[in-house]
């Protein structure tokens, strides 16, 4: 029954019990009284019956995906608006205060239940494919699509590269000396260095396998943390943190992602200057479906959507990431030459892959860190 047929129901039904009342006006008393009683209780309940059965019409379907990103906010939401413009499909975008292998470790516990994991490199996403909380996702055709970085069972989709950097104050010292790797291991700057933490964020694992895999024997990688302990670094929960502290005074030099430093530096006019050393690690960022999703088509839509090249600009233009595809210009930064080929070729990322939980648990040890739990007590302050 629609809205429009109670309301003329309730006119007819007064209408009817204002007559009946006008018919008993000359009644005597007694009678009158008993009649206007059942007239009106008869009358209510006739009014009630329509109004209980009465449901409002079912507006059309609204699909939606429930989103966790670890990518910048800015990037987040111009991606979230531009797939609900083409597709007519909400995204939620959720981001979460935690790095990416935090958000991981979340997901996994059941503490968060998103549907896509959106953002952070892919040896994070592989962390949930071993545990089988992912869903398989296989791109559409599209000979534009660099397909280098695919992983073969499809539990992963690779969208973008960012690189490692060395962010640091314009102080006179490292304007006349840009800084390198060790430059970090540098007494000068003791206690005033800042870093990703590598069992909280992507940027810490990243960040901790270049230091192993740069070296001929990974040992002496590992005697490199060794002296970033004794030097009083600083480990961050999130990538971005390091950037901050350097762009506040409160540091002098850290590690961040140059694709989030140059951006807030073009946007936030951030006081800060960086350096992609000779050498660099970097990452595969990737999306990935969690199994479970509430609405899987919309899930893969929105995959497909992101492999696309109206994503890939968004990732180059906005969050200045290098995305990968050939028929989008990367940002600037790349397309200059400001890192060679070679800056990458020591990066083994089957070796990170292979070998991440072992150098996590190891870096944990060295820093006195249990090896069997969450990463919180890695940010605890300088030197943990």
């Amino acid at each position: 029954m629609t809205f429009r047929a109670i309301l003329v129901l309730q006119t007819v039904l007064g209408l009817a019990l204002g007559a009946l009342t006008w018919a008993l006006r000359n009644t005597p008393t007694a009678r009158r009284s008993r009649a206007l009683r059942w007239v009106w209780v008869t009358g209510i309940a006739l009014t009630a019956v329509p109004i209980a059965v009465w449901q409002p019409p079912a507006g059309p379907d609204v699909r939606r995906v429930r989103v966790v990103s670890v990518l910048d906010e800015e990037t987040s939401r111009a991606l979230a608006e531009a797939f609900t413009r083409e597709t007519g499909i909400l995204c939620d975008i959720d981001p979460f205060a935690g790095g990416a292998q935090s958000t991981v470790e979340w997901i996994s516990q059941g503490r968060i239940h998103p549907d896509v994991l959106l953002g952070g490199t892919v040896e994070i996403h592989e962390e949930l494919a071993k545990t089988g909380k992912l869903e398989r996702f296989t791109p559409p055709p599209d000979p534009a699509r660099v397909t280098r970085y695919d992983d073969p069972i499809g539990h992963w989709t690779p969208l973008y590269l960012g690189y490692l950097c060395l962010v640091y104050r314009p102080l006179p010292d490292l304007q006349a000396n840009p800084p390198e790797w060790l430059t970090l291991i540098n007494p000068r700057w003791k206690g005033r260095v800042a870093i990703p933490s590598p069992d909280q964020s992507g940027g810490g694992l990243v960040f901790l396998a270049t230091q192993l895999l740069r070296q001929t024997d990974p040992e002496r990688g590992w005697e490199y943390m060794e002296l970033l302990r004794e030097n009083g670094v600083r480990y961050e929960a999130r990538s971005e943190i390091p950037v901050a502290r350097v762009a506040a005074g409160a540091m002098d030099l850290g590690v961040g992602w140059a694709h989030d430093v140059l951006r807030r530096i073009e946007r936030e006019r951030l006081p800060v200057s960086l350096r992609i050393p000779e050498q660099t690690g970097y990452e595969v960022g990737g999306v990935s479906i969690l199994l479970g999703a509430r609405d899987p088509e919309s899930c893969h839509a929105l995959v497909r959507f992101l492999v696309g090249r109206k994503a890939a600009e968004i990732q180059a233009s906005v969050g200045m990431r290098v995305p990968l595809r050939g028929d989008v210009q990367p940002p600037s930064y790349l397309s200059q030459g400001a890192l060679a080929p070679e800056a990458t070729a020591f990066y083994d990322r089957a070796s990170v892959l292979r070998q991440r939980e072992a150098w996590v648990a190891r870096w944990r040890l060295l820093h006195g860190l249990a090896t069997n739990g969450g990463g919180g007590e890695a940010a605890a302050g300088a030197g943990s």
